[in-house]
C-alpha cells in the first residue's frame, strides 16, 4: 500500500476517532469529505454575503471588489479583504473556522478554536491580559471584531510579507537569521514565564478539545508512522508518544502558542508576527520548543541551499539560546530537564507526521515513499528522539 492511500485511511480513522458530540456554527452535524468541501464551496461562494454583517460592525472599513483567498491554510480558510482608498486599515484578514481540518475535511476538529485565537489577539491588545508581552519587534496582528455565529475573526493584515519558510529561501545574512531567532525565543519565553502559574489564563485559555483531536490525530498516530518508516521499534515508538500525548492532558504549566511553525512566523521590516493562534492552548511549553525545533530541523535537512540550511540551524540555535535567558531562573519550574525530555518526543513525532503521516503532504517530503533514503534519516532521528531524548543534542543549547 502507497502512502496516499494509507494517508487517506487516516484520515477516515481520524475521522471517526475525533468526531465531537455536537458540532456548531456554519456547519452543524456529520458529513462526509465530499459534503464538507460542498459546504464550505455553498458558503463562500460570494464571501462578500457573509462578511457584510461582519463588516457593519467596522463602519471605517468598506470593502471593494471580492475576498481575496489566500493560500497555505491547513487549518482554517483565510481571506484578505482589500478595502477602498479611504478605508481605515486599507486591508483586512478574514478567517474561518470551519468544524472540520480545512486542507483535511475528513477529519473533524472543534470550530470554537477561533475563540481562543480572537481571545489571545484580544489579551495582546492595549490593557489586555498579555499587553506587556508583545511590543512591535514580535507580536501576534491586532483584533478587530469577532462574529461568533459564523466563526469568523477579522484582524490586521499585518503586511503582504514572507512567512519564515519562504524568508529562509532567499538571501539573508547569517546576523539577520540569529537576530530572528533570538527575537522569536524572547518573545515565547516571556510568553511562558508570564503567564506561569496564573489560575486566571489557565481558564481563559483551557483549549483541551484541540490536545484531545492532537492525541489522537498525532501522538496515536506514531506507531502507524512507525511501520510505515520500516522503524524496527515501532510499538515502543508508539507507546512513548501515546504516553506523552496523555501527559498533554492533565493540567498545564503555561500558556503556549501551540502552532510554533515557519508559516506561523511573518517576517516584516517593522519586525516578526505571530498568527494562527488557534491552537493556543495552558498547556506544557515542550509543545513550544519542540514543534519550532522539528520544523526548523526538516528545513535543514530539506533545504535548497546550503545558506538555507545553516540560517535555519542559526535561528534555531538563536532561537533556544533567547530562550533559556527569557526564562532566567524560572527555567527548571516552566520547562527543566523533564520539558527538555518531552520538546524530544514533540520533535520526534512531529517529524514522523510530516515525512511518512497525515500531515505528509503539501510538506517537505510529500510524494517521498516510506523507504525512500531521506525519509528514512529523517525517520531514525525522530525515533532518536521519542526513544532516547537524553542522548540527542538538539536542544543542548538550553542548557
Amino acid at each position: 500500500m502507497n502512502i496516499k492511500k494509507e494517508q487517506m485511511m487516516d484520515a477516515k480513522l481520524l475521522a471517526f476517532k475525533t468526531k465531537p458530540e455536537s458540532v456548531t456554527g456554519l456547519v452543524a452535524g456529520e458529513f462526509s469529505a465530499n459534503g464538507a468541501r460542498e459546504e464550505y464551496q455553498n458558503h463562500f461562494k460570494r464571501p462578500e454575503d457573509r462578511l457584510c454583517v461582519t463588516l457593519d460592525q467596522i463602519p471605517e472599513f468598506k470593502i471593494t471588489g471580492s475576498p481575496q483567498k489566500l493560500s497555505g491554510g491547513l487549518l482554517n480558510f483565510v481571506w484578505r479583504l482589500n478595502g477602498t482608498i479611504d478605508s481605515v486599515p486599507y486591508s483586512l484578514i478574514a478567517k474561518w473556522a470551519p468544524p472540520y481540518i480545512a486542507s483535511s475535511p475528513e477529519v473533524q476538529l472543534d470550530p470554537d478554536r477561533i475563540f481562543i485565537e480572537a481571545k489571545i489577539l484580544e489579551g495582546f491588545s492595549a490593557g489586555g491580559l498579555l499587553a506587556t508581552i508583545g511590543s512591535e519587534e514580535v507580536r501576534p496582528p491586532r483584533f478587530i471584531v469577532l462574529n461568533r455565529s459564523q466563526h469568523l475573526l477579522v484582524m490586521e493584515d499585518v503586511c503582504q510579507c514572507p512567512d519564515l519558510a519562504v524568508w529562509l529561501k532567499e538571501s539573508h545574512s547569517t546576523t539577520e537569521a540569529a537576530n530572528i531567532g533570538r527575537s522569536l525565543g524572547k518573545f515565547i519565553g516571556r510568553l511562558h514565564r508570564f503567564s506561569a502559574q496564573r489560575p486566571q489564563l489557565a481558564m481563559e485559555f483551557n483549549n483541551r478539545n484541540i490536545q484531545q483531536t492532537r492525541l489522537a490525530v498525532l501522538y496515536g498516530n506514531i506507531h502507524n508512522y512507525a511501520v510505515r518508516a520500516h522503524l524496527p521499534n515501532a510499538e515502543q515508538l508508539g507507546m512513548a508518544a501515546v504516553e506523552y500525548g496523555k501527559l498533554l492532558q492533565q493540567p498545564g504549566k503555561a500558556l503556549i502558542m501551540g502552532d510554533l511553525w515557519l508559516p506561523s512566523v511573518i517576517v516584516s521590516q517593522h519586525g516578526l508576527r505571530v498568527i494562527d493562534w488557534e491552537l493556543a492552548h495552558y498547556g506544557r511549553p515542550s509543545q513550544d520548543v519542540g514543534h519550532f525545533a522539528a520544523h526548523l530541523w526538516m528545513h535543514i535537512h530539506r533545504a535548497g541551499t546550503p545558506r538555507a540550511a545553516k540560517n535555519a540551524g542559526t535561528i534555531l540555535e538563536s532561537f533556544l539560546t533567547a530562550y533559556r535567558f527569557a526564562l532566567g531562573p524560572d527555567f527548571d519550574k516552566i520547562l527543566g530537564l523533564a520539558g527538555v525530555m518531552e520538546s524530544a518526543i514533540h520533535f520526534g513525532s512531529e517529524i514522523l507526521a510530516r515525512t511518512v503521516g497525515l500531515f505528509q503532504q503539501g510538506y517537505l517530503y510529500d510524494g517521498l515513499p516510506g523507504d525512500h533514503a531521506l525519509v528514512q534519516q529523517a525517520a531514525q532521528v525522530a525515533a532518536n528522539h521519542i526513544l532516547d531524548p537524553q542522548t540527542v543534542n538538539t536542544f543542548d543549547a538550553l542548557g
